[in-house]
């Protein structure tokens, strides 16, 4: 294969476009701005508003595709664990629980709202993975993780408010060892700036985009981090 393209139709409004790769021998003949055209089209005619989350690379190609700057978020990357200084105690707070497969239609129902569009799908493809970390605030929130050949992914995280989602991610991060990667909004600064206090660094930044639409959809007050650039 040369190159890729990925659009995934979602519940109601919206549908994601991602995974646009080019064999670098291969760029700057047209065949992203082909394979993304190839996207929106499968995405317009079942009446969805195509989205993506865009590197600084892409984002002037996609410009001329006409889509638009939603928001902005950026990628932190760092090392799980326990701190050592006793600012997260190993074990988890008494409010926090696991999550399994039975709670699939909590989490899809209480994130659709949040994310502007149902994926109940890629929830339950998340939390089933081998080794994957799930914990849910009660009926404030939750977060899902995923294994991935260098690091883990911690995203979603969804919550009624920002102490929650702290709260969870901190937990999150005490139950993984080793890299971790966490793609944040730029509207919760809170998350990134606890992050950086545990040494997490900004790796790369995207810009969510969409085509057709202007503002935010969904609840972006609710939404602290995203699954990653490939799932929304």
């Amino acid at each position: 294969p040369l190159a890729s393209a990925l659009a995934m139709a979602m519940e109601g409004d919206i549908g994601w476009i991602s995974m646009v790769l080019v064999t670098p021998s291969k760029r700057r003949q047209g065949i992203a701005q082909h394979l993304v055209g190839l996207c929106i089209a499968w995405l317009e005619e079942r009446g969805l508003v195509p989205v993506l989350d865009a590197t600084p690379a892409g984002q002037p190609l996609y410009a001329r595709m006409g889509f638009t700057p939603i928001c902005g978020l950026k990628r932190l990357a760092g090392n799980a664990g326990a701190l050592g200084d006793g600012s997260m105690p190993n074990g988890l707070p008494d409010v926090l629980r696991d999550i399994t497969i039975d709670d699939i239609p909590w989490i899809a129902g209480f994130e659709r709202p949040a994310f502007g569009a149902g994926r109940e799908a890629v929830l339950r493809n998340l939390l089933s993975r081998p080794g994957a970390v799930a914990l849910a605030d009660g009926e404030n929130g939750f977060v899902l993780s995923r294994q991935g050949s260098n690091a883990t992914q911690i995203g979603p995280i969804v919550a009624h408010n920002e102490a929650s989602a702290l709260m969870m991610m901190q937990g999150a991060l005490a139950r993984i060892t080793g890299p971790v990667l966490i793609d944040a909004l730029d509207a919760q600064p809170a998350i990134a700036a606890q992050l950086e206090i545990r040494g997490f660094k900004v790796e790369r930044t995207f810009m969510r985009m969409a085509k057709g639409l202007t503002r935010p959809f969904g609840d972006p007050s609710k939404q602290f981090a995203i699954a990653g650039p490939e799932l929304g």
